[in-house]
């Protein structure tokens, strides 16, 4: 078998439908990693579906804890194949079978897979397939996700292997009840039952198979925090297991303490904090740091944001600490020093809009979401806050899903780089209402159709799911994206109350159409006639439309034309 523009070098792994080839990418001349279908399920359409939809998938996640698809193709003997990131390193199986990781790295490696997880549940797709041979460790420690191969899109009505209630599909030994009754039952809890397993599996080195011990019972060393999260994992009832892998990884990241981390790392983050506790750093660059705190005094967790002192951000930080709104997120407390200053804030565990963007959102389900987005630039607006740098990655979601905006005033990053630009602004426009309007604005269009817009040339009003959105959403996204920011609406309070209409258009259409799905019954003889309440509306219109057309006709027409007109309509009702 040949593989253009590669080499393949030696097989380092074998799946039940797929070889794992170490392999030679000559162009960039780099050692990958090429997965190729088995040969005797080339043929089978079924096989070679999932297989071409495993790198779709991938491909589309982009996470530090999974590994990334660099390209897919057929082989020179029509086998698939996609190739990957190459990972030097041994599966989670290997580690247990010999272990050789720490309570520590034990739960280190289970956070790095919680993140990964929870990203992919996130964007709608479920792994099924969780289990220690699919988690690779590589020489630093990071734990990555692989083998998407039976994932899915849960949300894909159209996925045939979603319905049949004869497919099961994954490892039995790490199923969920529901997933070995049907593939149509399977949902995200699905994955975090298989994780319950793994993680029994490798922290007391049994399974938990019939009436399985406490883990505690097993190993005493296990804290009860642990101990409860894995069996509340394993529960039976899908309803009772933990709410999301995020709420897992929340809980073992308060056990851990900070230990997943370097020291030069707890050393930065302490940096003039008190109270404090470090869990985590959630994000660290040359512009700013986010840690994950928990306060000592009610062993709640928070965010705790560092940046150079002349660095913006921190007016608006203050001015917003003194109020409250449901769609920005809350400022506990702002400080500074000589060399920085520190914004203290509620931790939300739901991610950023950023995270979420893998497919295109129904307009039908945007709308609120657009809605609260405004909602919460239209209070800041009315404080005399503007956001100036608005973009996905700080649209935030709590653990409700509600939709929380963060980092006011903040600094555009991409002033700091020659190669990057700030795709959510226009050049040299100042910051002001109507440049977050600009900006709400080509986030809405990424949101709906999954690109930025052109907003030179409007183009994307050609695009045909923009024209099959109701005209309100049409024109106030059409205005909000106007070059000219006198063409924009003058406020997001405007924009807010289109959207409020739009959504109540949208109601009173689903009811319409429930009220037209449910017969009346007219009793006009002992034989009941059934017919629908629209239907004799719309012909009482029509007659009104005939009798005023006639009186039009006989007052315009000749006698002998109004004569024929009327021969005519009744030939063509007879």
């Amino acid at each position: 078998m040949e593989i253009e523009g590669y080499k393949l070098l030696e097989q380092i792994g074998q799946g039940g439908m797929a070889q794992v080839y170490k392999g030679y990418q000559l162009s960039l001349k780099r050692v990958v990693a090429i997965k190729v279908l088995t040969k005797n399920l080339v043929d089978q359409k079924a096989f070679n579906q999932r297989f071409s939809r495993e790198s779709l998938i991938i491909a589309r996640l982009s996470n530090p804890y999974i590994i990334p698809v660099i390209e897919r193709g057929i082989s020179s003997d029509n086998t698939p194949y996609f190739v990957m990131e190459f990972i030097e390193g041994r599966d989670l199986k290997v580690h247990m079978d010999d272990d050789s990781l720490n309570f520590n790295r034990k739960l280190d490696v289970t956070i790095q897979i919680c993140k990964g997880l929870s990203y992919a549940h996130k964007n709608g797709v479920i792994h099924r397939d969780i289990k220690p041979a699919n988690i690779l460790i590589d020489e630093e420690g990071n734990a990555k996700v692989m083998d998407f191969g039976i994932a899915q899109y849960y949300e894909d009505e159209t996925d045939n292997e979603k319905t049949r209630a004869d497919v099961v599909m994954g490892t039995v030994a790490y199923m969920s009840p529901e997933q070995i009754k049907s593939a149509a039952l399977v949902t995200y809890k699905s994955d975090i039952y298989s994780l319950g397993v793994m993680l029994y599996k490798l922290f007391t080195r049994c399974d938990p198979v019939g009436r399985f011990k406490e883990p505690r019972e097993l190993n005493p060393e296990i804290p009860q925090v642990l101990n409860d999260v894995i069996l509340q994992c394993l529960e039976t009832d899908p309803e009772t297991r933990p709410d999301s892998v995020s709420d897992i990884k929340d809980k073992l990241l308060s056990l851990s303490r900070g230990a997943h981390l370097e020291a030069a790392q707890r050393q930065r983050a302490q940096l003039g904090i008190k109270n404090f506790e470090l869990l985590d750093v959630i994000k660290e660059d040359k512009f700013s740091a986010v840690y994950l705190y928990e306060n000592k005094a009610d062993n709640k967790l928070i965010m705790i944001k560092k940046r150079s002192i002349g660095q913006s951000g921190f007016t608006e930080a203050k001015v917003l600490s003194k109020l409250k709104h449901n769609n920005i997120i809350n400022i506990l407390g702002t400080s500074q020093n000589e060399k920085l200053y520190i914004i203290v804030m509620e931790y939300l565990s739901g991610g950023n809009l950023q995270e979420r963007l893998l497919n295109p959102l129904p307009w039908q389900e945007f709308v609120e979401l657009g809605k609260n987005i405004l909602q919460g630039l239209a209070f800041a607006h009315t404080n005399r806050v503007v956001h100036g740098n608005l973009r996905p990655s700080n649209i935030l979601f709590d653990h409700s899903n509600r939709i929380k905006l963060t980092d006011f005033g903040l600094i555009e990053h991409y002033k700091d780089s020659k190669n990057k630009k700030n795709n959510y602004s226009l050049p040299k426009e100042k910051l002001s209402d109507r440049s977050d309007i600009f900006a709400a604005g080509v986030i809405f269009h990424e949101i709906l159709f999954g690109h930025k817009p052109d907003v030179k040339t409007k183009k994307f009003k050609e695009n045909i799911e923009f024209k099959r959105m109701p005209i309100k959403l049409q024109l106030i996204i059409s205005k909000m994206l106007e070059v000219n920011p006198l063409e924009r609406p003058a406020s997001c309070a405007q924009i807010v109350t289109i959207f409020e209409q739009i959504i109540g258009d949208n109601e009173e259409s689903k009811t319409r159409l429930i009220q037209s799905e449910q017969p009346t019954q007219i009793k006009s003889s002992p034989t009941t006639i059934i017919t629908k309440a629209p239907l004799i509306g719309s012909l009482m219109f029509l007659l009104i439309l005939l009798n005023l057309s006639l009186v039009l006709a006989f007052y315009y027409f000749k006698p002998e034309q109004f004569f024929a007109m009327i021969n005519f309509i009744h030939q063509l009702f007879s």
